[in-house]
């Protein structure tokens, strides 16, 4: 991870406009992205294939709920990614800065959450781990390390220094399948299955040893006092776990809210919503740092920065959508074999879910970017209850008909909120979530 090139804190020595990534860090990021995703898929392969049913399943729930919380954490880097962009450009001299660091502040709230996590273990451990209730001990400590790399990959990706945070995904995921991979070889078991996932969260802390454009990362500090960092991390977080809950926990949600028959019967359809988002939503997520540093870059131009974002984003789900009912039955036949039958209406509707969830990111991405940080996870909250709430409804319709309107219904409460809050009668420059204004004295670039 040792850094080959120099890289600079674009901007804030000139005031001039910098491009938020160039060509190659473009690719370098969806790279990164892929790498990532394939060492999850690799995992989720290696371990059923050397452990017996029961202790494959224990470990993969030890495997999503450790993913859960990261998900949760990564409302840091979305904050940090926000907040160096705008702090890096202060005119205040670097020796009369006040804020606080924010690596400290993230690994702060990554180890009040990792302490709180093992001091309940005695009442979550045994329910999710049963006879390796013990786990939950790796568990809380990984969850608290990867604040550090949370915050730092925010702070990487709002310097707009991408081959540093490429470098840093990458050797994130390529420890995290070293260490699977030498467990399967040496010693395959539940726990030291689950100790290589935690452990691969030092990664970062590496990196520290050998990359200067880490060191100076550690460095940095947010725009803000402490508190009013803290509330604006609170807020990240918490639309980050909203968001968690309909794009990785849903199938949890819908066998919460159908029958146990009619769920033990949905695999297909678990099978088409996971096809159905990769396309559209791997590539967001990967990008959502791109898009805020982008958002933060072009603050004043407000909605029109997603005009042409949006515009594709229309043009991908439609054709998604009509390429997903005319091709998505035949291949989950393919992928899955001749039992997993999902109609191609219900699959061209999981498309058009999608794509309303990739919306729903981007303009909560605007939202984080111009300091609306309420309307961020107020929306997101809006857009998983009214989801659930579809699904409750007595309306006497199948799982897949339920799954479908719930997705693509379930968003717009959440677009509401958040185009309520950007739009340009409220000026989209004004402070929302603090009564007190950032310390920083410099504008935005």
């Amino acid at each position: 991870m040792t850094d080959s090139s120099s890289e600079t804190q674009p901007g804030h020595e000139t005031g001039a406009r910098v491009p938020t990534i160039g060509r190659r860090s473009f690719i370098g990021v969806g790279a990164a992205s892929l790498i990532s995703a394939a060492v999850g898929f690799a995992v989720i392969l290696i371990v059923p294939n050397v452990l017996d049913k029961p202790q494959a399943t224990l470990f993969l729930t030890f495997w999503s709920f450790l993913f859960a919380w990261f998900g949760i954490l990564g409302g840091l880097s979305s904050e940090t990614t926000r907040a160096v962009h705008v702090s890096d450009r202060s005119s205040v001299p670097a020796g009369e800065r006040r804020e606080p660091r924010m690596v400290p502040v993230g690994l702060a709230v990554g180890v009040a959450i990792g302490v709180l996590l093992w001091a309940t273990s005695f009442w979550w451990a045994p329910v999710l781990l049963h006879e390796y209730a013990y786990l939950a001990l790796p568990l809380s400590c990984a969850v608290a390390l990867y604040s550090g790399h949370a915050t730092i990959v925010g702070i990487l990706g709002g310097r707009l220094q991408w081959p540093t945070y490429v470098r840093l995904v990458i050797g994130d995921s390529l420890l995290r399948i070293l260490l699977v991979v030498v467990v399967a070889i040496v010693a395959a078991s539940v726990a030291g299955f689950a100790v290589a996932a935690s452990v691969s969260t030092v990664a970062w802390l590496i990196g520290l040893l050998f990359s200067p454009t880490l060191r100076s990362a550690a460095r940095a500090r947010a725009d803000a006092p402490l508190g009013s960092f803290l509330k604006r991390v609170g807020h990240a977080s918490l639309a980050s776990g909203s968001s968690a809950v309909l794009v990785v926990g849903f199938p949890v949600i819908l066998s919460l809210t159908s029958s146990p028959e009619a769920y033990l019967l949905a695999t297909p359809l678990l099978a088409a919503i996971t096809l159905t988002r990769a396309p559209l939503l791997i590539p967001l997520n990967a990008y959502q740092g791109v898009a805020i540093a982008h958002f933060v870059n072009n603050r004043s131009a407000g909605f029109r920065t997603l005009v042409p974002i949006v515009r594709l984003l229309a043009l991908i789900t439609v054709l998604g959508a009509v390429l997903g009912g005319l091709l998505g039955p035949w291949l989950l036949t393919v992928f899955y074999g001749p039992d997993y039958v999902v109609g191609p209406w219900a699959i061209a509707g999981l498309v058009v879910g999608a794509g309303m969830l990739a919306l729903i990111t981007l303009t909560g991405a605007l939202c984080l970017a111009v300091d609306k940080h309420r309307s961020f996870s107020f929306g997101w909250i809006a857009a998983t209850v009214l989801a659930i709430v579809i699904l409750l409804l007595p309306l006497g319709l199948d799982i897949e008909v339920r799954a479908v309107l719930s997705l693509v219904i379930g968003p717009i409460a959440g677009l509401v909120v958040h185009f309520l809050a950007l739009r340009p009668a409220r000026g989209i420059s004004s402070e929302e979530n603090d009564s007190t204004p950032p310390a920083t004295a410099g504008g935005l670039a």
